[in-house]
């Protein structure tokens, strides 16, 4: 959560979520999960706070208070069970085995849709998210002094900064992380094997029998920030076209791995005009883009906090940008 969400969160609590929905005429929210689980997996532990099932329940029940749920193909083509009506389109990033555990069976029996967007290069967990390794990294060294010895006279940092370190290491620096965990004796292999994190093949193939979306989120989680502007659009088409392939499915969606931020106007453009993508989603919140296939979800997970605290947040924030005219993103 950015510094601005934070401080205004106290206030937001206290107002009231259905007269902010109505003073910002903003009907329609797109909020996004990763996982959910009664205790944080080590390899989430140390990048995202997750929501217990009963949390998410919970968080599903205010919203569907609020707005009917519609899928991401009825969102696109228009239609729904009462378009003056309040409603949310709910996705999830990455892929991970919960996804068919926990999330499916209980939107299953709440009759919501959704839509999953997966990591082409990791399903049947053939490979690990960068930051995952970090948090098995950092789970690593608080578990195993003699590990944190020598990473930390290994990367010349001292001992106490060495968490805080190996969080920032960014998608650049990803082979660092594979230098570490050999040295260290943390084998990313064996804990997939033994604790799968990913979705498997019939998994996913499971949760499209039973009527869920999916989508691409590019192969292995790749910083667009990084990218060339040819290299972003062939991400997005080989993360789409292998999903359709692989999965014998028509819809053609994708959400950015971290943020669009950065990712220039004439590339959503292209993406879009030419059919690439049908829908492309970010993670810049309650935001207008002016093109309806370019949507700005809500990442709930960022505000530990119930959601409707943090649909409360949002909201203000719009409302208090509102007069300053800085709800449309610039890209």
């Amino acid at each position: 959560m950015d510094r601005i969400r934070k401080s205004i969160l106290p206030l937001a609590r206290k107002c009231k979520l259905n007269r902010l929905i109505r003073l910002s005429g903003q009907n329609a929210v797109f909020p996004f999960y990763h996982s959910v689980a009664e205790q944080q997996a080590p390899h989430l532990a140390h990048a995202y706070r997750i929501r217990t099932p009963k949390e998410f329940e919970q968080d599903l029940d205010l919203l569907l208070k609020e707005f009917e749920a519609r899928s991401l193909g009825d969102y696109l083509s228009g239609t729904g069970k009462n378009k003056g009506k309040r409603y949310m389109v709910l996705s999830f990033d990455d892929g991970l085995k919960e996804c068919h555990t926990h999330i499916a069976p209980l939107l299953r029996k709440k009759g919501i849709p959704a839509v999953f967007f997966l990591n082409n290069s990791f399903i049947d967990n053939k490979g690990l998210f960068y930051r995952y390794k970090v948090s098995l990294l950092v789970q690593k060294m608080r578990e195993d002094s003699k590990a944190m010895e020598q990473t930390s006279e290994f990367l010349k940092i001292k001992a106490k900064q060495l968490e805080k370190s190996l969080l920032t290491i960014g998608f650049d620096q990803r082979t660092l992380i594979d230098t570490l965990a050999e040295m260290t004796g943390l084998d990313f292999s064996i804990y997939l094997k033994h604790s799968p994190v990913y979705l498997s093949s019939s998994e996913v193939e499971d949760m499209l029998n039973w009527g869920f979306e999916i989508g691409g989120h590019s192969s292995e989680h790749m910083d667009f920030t990084l990218l060339e502007a040819s290299e972003m659009v062939a991400q997005i088409k080989e993360s789409i076209d292998d999903l359709q392939k692989r999965f014998d499915i028509r819809t053609r969606y994708f959400s950015f791995p971290f943020t669009s931020d950065g990712v220039p106007h004439q590339v959503i453009e292209r993406l879009l005009n030419d059919g690439i993508a049908e829908v492309l989603m970010g993670t810049s919140g309650l935001k207008l883009t002016g093109k309806r296939g370019f949507i700005q979800r809500i990442p709930m997970e960022d505000y530990r906090r119930p959601a409707g605290d943090a649909l409360k947040a949002e909201y203000l924030y719009y409302l208090l940008k509102k007069p300053l005219g800085r709800n449309r993103l610039r890209y």
